[in-house]
Order: structure tokens, then C-alpha cells, then sequence
């Protein structure tokens, strides 16, 4: 990542972000080097290993590198964990058969890729290793996560280095995928509200959800921008800052200015050309690097039958040669350590894997 630097109140940060990071859709849509295709020999010696952990007896969330080997897809593997740490911070792999495989064998291929890639986080306080991103009816205002809805997700990112989604079923209607470049999004900012620098590097109140680790406040402070040993990283849940001011009086109260980032973030996201959309096939997977990418969803329609309603396998990564991060992430991924960070994890967690819901 290469940057200009500025001198401003906030200090030393970067006046604009260059290189591969800094992408519009309307650029990408025009390619497809960034959707990378399983070869027959990559996907049986993907097989192969999944036979290998079987034989192990282990349970899933015990799954290892050396349990689930990969020897000749190894490089390439890292190669696709370098385009997410140092490129464009996204890519799709397209291509698993999965329709041949059972959810286990779907689940312990999808795992060990994740696992070649550094530590798996558990995606919520009940310690899940593998998430279920399924619309099961529940309702955001009575406290659920917007994954477990048909509703459409605004942009955000989530709390680990990496997430990944497996695409086990497609809806029968809507359910695409919406990308942005959160670099992209602070040139945009820069360029057009100099002034607002300073608010784009304050803390802002975000609410837990209910997953409150012990010792901690209901919410979690963390600037939407963090400039830190030369990389710039972004945290944005507009949905859950506002639910802090409104659930939480003793929440620090957001200033004008802070409302203005977010206005001029979500308008700069809906501008034309500005995301890129890509739609779920059965098998892909999409794997982000949410320091600099915004993910969002539109909302979906699913099919009648229970077995073919759109149905996502999440997995929340934290690599070892993961970016230095500031201790304003601790306080909701546990501590900045690369390769042991991330997830969400409050009394009583047990890390586990469900291969149902």
C-alpha cells in the first residue's frame, strides 16, 4: 500500500491511499481476474485431505494444517491470502462441487482452506467456529444479527481480518453481494471533507449486541478509520453505532461531525460505479479482508422448500502475518496479536461447530 502524507490535527496520516486496495467497481466489473477457478487436480487433492481428517477422528473445531493437508495446494493458497493482505483485499474462488458433498464434507474442506490461512474466530458469543448466514426468521429490533434475516444488510465490516462465505444454496430472488473499497471510500472523504478528518479518527460507540465479554461495557469504542505503522485500516457498523446512542445513555453521545462521516460515507457507497456487485453460485467463496473492504447484501426471496432456502457458511479468520493493529481493537477482538485475534468470545463460550441450525 503506498500513501501521501498529511500533517493535521489528528497527526500524521495519510492523505490519500494508491494501489490495488483503492478500487472502484465500476473497474473491476469490467474484469474477472478477481473470480479464480478450481482445477480438477486442486479440488481431489481437496477431497483427499477431507478423507485425511476423517480418518483422524477429530471434531471439527480441532481441525489443523497437518490434519487437513494440502501439500501441493499450499502455495496457492498463500498466494490467494497475499491478494487479501496486500492487493485488492478480496477474491472469489469459484468451482466446488458441492452438490456431490455432504454439509460435513462441505464444512471440513471449507475449514481447512480457512485454516491453511491462520486461526478460525468464533463469529458469535455462543463460540460458533462456523457460521450460518440463513434467513431463520428472527427480527434486528428484538436483538438479532442481520445474517440471521432476508433482510438487506447495510455495509459494514466485521470483527476478525478475514471472512469468508461459502454459498451452500442460492435464494430463488435478490441475495447478491455488494463490495467497496473502505480505501477508495477514505480517498472520496478526503477529497470532497478535509475538515472532517480529526472525526474520522474518534472513537465511536458501537453497540455488542449482547455479546459482552467479561469486564466490558455493553458497547465498544473504535474510530471508523485507524491509521497505524503506515497502514490504514477501517471499522464501520453505522447500525449498531446508533443503537449505542440509543440503548446506551452512558455512551459517549456521537458529535456533528462524526454524523457527518457516516452521511458522506453511505452516500459515496450508493454512487454509481462505486461498489462492485457479484451474485453467489453454489460453491463459491467469497473471502474478504475487512480492514479495507466494505461488505454489504441486498435482501432475498427465498424458495418454498426449507431445503433450498439460500444458506452461507461463514468463517472468521485471523492470519499470522495479519497487519499490526492499535489497542483500540482489543476491546472487541479480545487483543491485536496476529494469528489470535478477532472473534467473539463472553462467559460461558465454548468453541464449537454446528453443521445445522
Amino acid at each position: 500500500m503506498r500513501t501521501s502524507q498529511a500533517v493535521n490535527a489528528v497527526g500524521s496520516i495519510p492523505k490519500s491511499i494508491d494501489g490495488p486496495c483503492a478500487w472502484l467497481g465500476a473497474d473491476l466489473a469490467q474484469k474477472s481476474d478477481w473470480i479464480v477457478h478450481w482445477t480438477p487436480e486442486q479440488v481431489a487433492e481437496l477431497e483427499r485431505a477431507a478423507e485425511h481428517f476423517a480418518s483422524t477422528g477429530l471434531a471439527l473445531e480441532n481441525i489443523t494444517p497437518a490434519s487437513f493437508p494440502l501439500h501441493n495446494l499450499e502455495p496457492f493458497i498463500q498466494g490467494q491470502l497475499q491478494e487479501l493482505l496486500h492487493g485488492r483485499g478480496f477474491v472469489m474462488l469459484r468451482g466446488l462441487p458441492i452438490a456431490n458433498w455432504s454439509i460435513e464434507k462441505a464444512a471440513t474442506i471449507y475449514m481447512g482452506i480457512g485454516r491453511h490461512m491462520g486461526s478460525l474466530r468464533s463469529s458469535n458469543g455462543k463460540g460458533h467456529l462456523l457460521g450460518h448466514v440463513r434467513d431463520q426468521g428472527a427480527k434486528v429490533e428484538a436483538g438479532a444479527r442481520f445474517y440471521q434475516t432476508n433482510k438487506k444488510l447495510d455495509y459494514h465490516t466485521d470483527s476478525a481480518d478475514i471472512v469468508g462465505l461459502l454459498c451452500l444454496q442460492k435464494a430463488k430472488q435478490g441475495g447478491e453481494s455488494f463490495i467497496a473499497s473502505s480505501m477508495a471510500v477514505y480517498n472520496e472523504l478526503v477529497r470532497r471533507r478535509p475538515d472532517l478528518i480529526p472525526a474520522m479518527f474518534t472513537p465511536y460507540p458501537t453497540d455488542r449486541r449482547g455479546e459482552v465479554p467479561e469486564g466490558r461495557d455493553p458497547w465498544f469504542e473504535i474510530p471508523i478509520f485507524n491509521w497505524y505503522h503506515g497502514e490504514l485500516s477501517c471499522v464501520y457498523l453505522r447500525h449498531y453505532i446508533e443503537e449505542a446512542q440509543r440503548r446506551f445513555p452512558n455512551a459517549p453521545r456521537l458529535t456533528k461531525e462524526q454524523v457527518e462521516v457516516m452521511d458522506l460515507i453511505d452516500a459515496i457507497l450508493q454512487e454509481p460505479g462505486f461498489a462492485l456487485q457479484m451474485a453467489f453460485e453454489p460453491g463459491d467463496i467469497q473471502l474478504l479482508h475487512n480492514h479495507q473492504i466494505l461488505h454489504s447484501r441486498n435482501d432475498f426471496e427465498n424458495w418454498p422448500e426449507p431445503e433450498r432456502h439460500r444458506h452461507l457458511l461463514r468463517l472468521w479468520i485471523a492470519p499470522p502475518s495479519g497487519r499490526p493493529l492499535p489497542d483500540y481493537f482489543a476491546s472487541r477482538w479480545g487483543n491485536t496479536t496476529p494469528g489470535d485475534r478477532g472473534g467473539i468470545i463472553v462467559p460461558g463460550t465454548k468453541l464449537s461447530v454446528e453443521l445445522s441450525i
